[in-house]
């Protein structure tokens, strides 16, 4: 009997959203290293619906295997194997610049120090004039944009006392310090935002 795929719910809601977000983004042939995996459920749903482009998934090692079910699954040339990426590592050990940086559901379960770390790398692996997209929750101006997010960054901090909903200013300015230039904010379904960036 074959094993269940993972599924997060969150990624049920929010997969659709994001590849339309992205399709309007990326209009041309890209590649795209994607920080942060998860299940893989985006990385499969996205090239579904945007096969031109060629998706590098990255996730802790322990939860590779997660992603492979998911890529093997669906058997997408534009879908790579999924690489193993801890983004405090000194060396990302990735062997090509990438056209795009992606990363969902994040930044807000880290804390600072793996968000810098977060923001170097992408900018350290994106082609000059690439982008980076990230997906998730932020406060705006100190201040949550629902209930809603309130109670999540108050599980987040239970759970991580480092980890918590992000203000897009803080990140906006630590983004900055590495060569990413803030572009467009937009609005996304359950008071959740995509930040785009471009690499100077």
């Amino acid at each position: 009997m074959n094993k269940p795929l993972p599924l997060a719910e969150a990624c049920l809601r929010n997969q659709k959203p994001i590849a339309d977000c992205l399709e309007s983004i990326l209009i041309t042939e890209q590649t795209v290293l994607e920080i942060g995996s998860g299940t893989g459920q985006h990385a499969v749903f996205v090239c579904k619906q945007l096969p031109n482009l060629i998706w590098q998934p990255t996730e802790l090692a322990e939860r590779v295997a997660e992603v492979e079910a998911w890529r093997l699954s669906e058997n997408l040339s534009n879908v790579k194997p999924s690489l193993a990426l801890d983004v405090l590592q000194s060396d990302w050990q990735l062997n090509q610049l990438y056209d795009t940086v992606f990363t969902a559901n994040t930044i807000h379960f880290i804390g600072w120090q793996k968000v810098e770390a977060l923001l170097k790398g992408a900018s350290e692996h994106l082609k000059k004039g690439g982008n980076f997209i990230c997906y998730g929750p932020f406060n705006i101006n100190q201040q949550y944009t629902s209930e809603g997010n309130r109670n999540l960054d108050a599980w987040l901090k239970q759970r991580d006392a480092e980890s918590g909903i992000k203000d897009v200013s803080d990140v906006l300015a630590m983004a900055k310090q590495y060569n990413l230039d803030f572009i467009e904010q937009i609005q996304m379904p359950a008071n959740n935002l995509i930040l785009h960036f471009i690499k100077q």
